[in-house]
């Protein structure tokens, strides 16, 4: 990673740095509830937020889930693919989702029928749903015959259906994502610098984001992927930078956090400019 890239970014105050959670800052693990954060990560976020306007994660979980498996309470946390945020101590979903939350599960409960495979996880998550397939016998053959079936049910109910590392996600037909969870907090913090950390496909949402805003002059920006031997084309295509797995992360959070805590230390040593 070209630390000057990394420190032009920094140095353009407000700055904000988000990433995603699974895959990025902890490693891929066999089911959901299995997950565990980097501690180093975890460490290097703390450390950031004490420097950047904002420091935060954008994640496919839940927001609750989300906020609990990083336990950072000074951070953002933006859940289920930019349909709902942590404030205050409690989920606050997009007004727009919450009709769809019973759909949702019963969507889910028609495909917990009809998926007749062993290892396969359906996971509710309130205004999404996903359905791994990671722990089946032949995820090689399991993720197409599932993708087909939640197509078809998505389709009946007119709902969305995104595929991910392992996973089929299934959303309500809203014009929300992670890209536009990235747009509102750049403009909510009045950014001119935004790093953002991710390994799956609605990352690369996010990335496509960042690449707009810092064609538009709105912001400089980095998007860094997370690369592993799951990692789809989208991401290697709209990554500014490939760094190797949950290490290539905490590599990078390391160094921004040592950059960002030397620009601080420079301008309170130059003092207040007349």
């Amino acid at each position: 990673m070209p630390e000057q890239h990394l420190a032009s970014v920094l140095a353009a105050r407000p700055c904000g740095l988000l990433t995603d959670i699974d895959g990025t800052i902890s490693p891929i693990a066999p089911t959901p509830e299995a997950a565990q954060v980097s501690p180093a990560a975890r460490e290097y976020l703390r450390a950031l937020a004490r420097h950047l306007a904002l420091v935060g994660v954008v994640s496919g979980r839940a927001a609750a889930d989300a906020a609990a498996l990083v336990g950072l309470p000074e951070l953002v946390y933006v859940g289920n693919h930019g349909l709902e945020i942590w404030r205050g101590g409690s989920a606050q979903p997009m007004p727009e989702a919450l009709p769809y939350v019973p759909l949702i599960a019963r969507v889910l409960d028609e495909a917990r029928a009809a998926i007749n495979l062993p290892g396969v996880i359906v996971e509710n998550k309130g205004v999404t749903g996903a359905v791994h397939y990671r722990l089946s016998t032949d995820p090689a053959s399991a993720g197409p015959a599932i993708g087909a079936l939640l197509r078809d049910l998505c389709a009946r109910h007119g709902l969305k259906l995104t595929p991910g590392r392992m996973v089929w996600e299934i959303r309500p037909p809203l014009e929300a994502d992670k890209g536009t969870a990235v747009r509102a907090l750049a403009q909510q913090y009045g950014l001119r610098g935004l790093i953002f950390l991710g390994d799956d496909r609605t990352d690369a949402d996010a990335f496509a984001v960042l690449r707009d805003l810092r064609r538009q002059g709105a912001a400089l920006t980095l998007a860094i992927g997370v690369a592993a031997d799951e990692t789809p084309r989208e991401v290697r295509e709209l990554a500014d930078v490939l760094v190797p797995g949950v290490a290539g992360a905490e590599s990078v959070l390391a160094q921004a956090a040592a950059l960002a805590a030397a620009q601080d230390a420079t301008t309170r040593d130059q003092g207040p400019t007349r």
